[in-house]
């Protein structure tokens, strides 16, 4: 089963933003969860670059723990004290291990979200969603992105070869023979591609050149919004009013010569209904979060564990909304 790329670009902002804003502990593990199910469900089996989400989980909650306990001597219940050392020397109290950890709870499920749009969605996909405009740019990334697991898969080839030859790995000088072919082997690749890509016509084509004022005009652009940005610390809303506008010429450059560069679709993106029921989810756990509900908690949004380390309070209709995001495990069919 295909779905829309478009859909699951939504679905990713959307948890995304849940993520963020709801920076409760219980929230981020309800959204981490929901990431691993539809990574797992709905994931494809030919996806090469995987990430190790539970070596990667314990490592940063436990260094955003003792980085924040390190450095940040809050809170009533002390473990132990450090010498008085520059910087980290103090009390290490359980708040702030607590806090450290929540912290980096919220990492993990950000980095939960990635590596499922990534197990689920090509990376050629998600370049055709590429202004057309920025098109050169999507397609070294998609080159750069897809050379990665071909030469994670090379490089255990080449170890496996050179296992079976009786080599072992005992210092720096006996990687030679496991970098020199990966390097050839990358070169030779990298050939191929470009041969292939002079042969289907690449660059063949001549796009017409942007004018002297769409270039005056994306600079000034790009200065505007840059400067608004600065001004928004000292002025408030002239510096949004400034960092709009530089945005809005910026993007309308961007469209512009979108329009100029034609480019072929074999394949026509259709909106089917799960792609609907999927944005229709993602919108739901967003707005659970935003929007001020009468009959929701909101302060169970934010968790502080200085004042005392309790459970943290959880709201049943922000947990379902946020839970929802795991629908698209039961939508799929097939691995593919």
């Amino acid at each position: 089963m295909i779905m829309n790329a478009r859909a699951w670009v939504v679905w990713v902002g959307a948890a995304m933003v849940a993520t963020m804003v709801a920076q409760n502990p219980l929230y981020s593990l309800t959204i981490l969860m929901a990431a691993l199910v539809v990574s797992q469900n709905f994931g494809r089996q030919d996806n090469g670059f995987r990430l190790p989400i539970g070596r990667i989980s314990l490592f940063v909650v436990a260094f955003s723990a003792v980085y924040t306990a390190l450095f940040v001597h809050e809170g009533t219940t002390i473990l132990f004290e450090l010498p008085d050392w520059p910087l980290i020397g103090g009390a290490i109290t359980l708040e702030a291990l607590v806090e450290g950890a929540s912290n980096g709870l919220v990492l993990v499920a950000l980095l939960a979200i990635f590596a499922a749009l990534n197990a689920i969605v090509p990376v050629s996909e998600l370049v055709r969603l590429v202004p057309g405009a920025l098109h050169d740019l999507g397609v070294v990334i998609l080159v750069a992105v897809t050379y990665v697991p071909e030469t994670r898969r090379q490089l255990t080839r080449i170890r496996q070869a050179q296992e079976i030859r009786g080599h072992q790995l005992s210092g720096v000088r006996d990687w030679q023979p496991i970098v020199v072919p990966l390097l050839v082997g990358g070169l030779e690749r990298s050939m191929r591609l470009a041969e292939t890509m002079v042969a289907r016509g690449y660059g063949a084509t001549t796009h017409k050149n942007s004018s002297t004022g769409e270039r005056l005009l994306l600079v000034l652009g790009l200065v505007a919004a840059l400067t608004g940005w600065l001004l928004v610390l000292w002025l408030g809303w002239p510096g949004w009013l400034l960092l709009a506008s530089g945005l809005l010429a910026v993007v309308v450059i961007l469209v512009r010569r979108g329009r100029a560069i034609r480019r072929t679709r074999y394949r026509v993106e259709v909106w089917s209904r799960r792609d609907i029921l999927l944005v229709t989810v993602a919108i739901v756990a967003l707005l659970a979060v935003l929007v001020p509900w009468s009959w929701v908690d909101q302060s169970s949004l934010a968790y502080s564990p200085f004042q005392t380390v309790s459970l943290p309070p959880y709201d049943l209709f922000i947990g379902l909304a946020l839970a929802s995001l795991a629908l698209p495990a039961f939508l799929a069919t097939r691995k593919g």
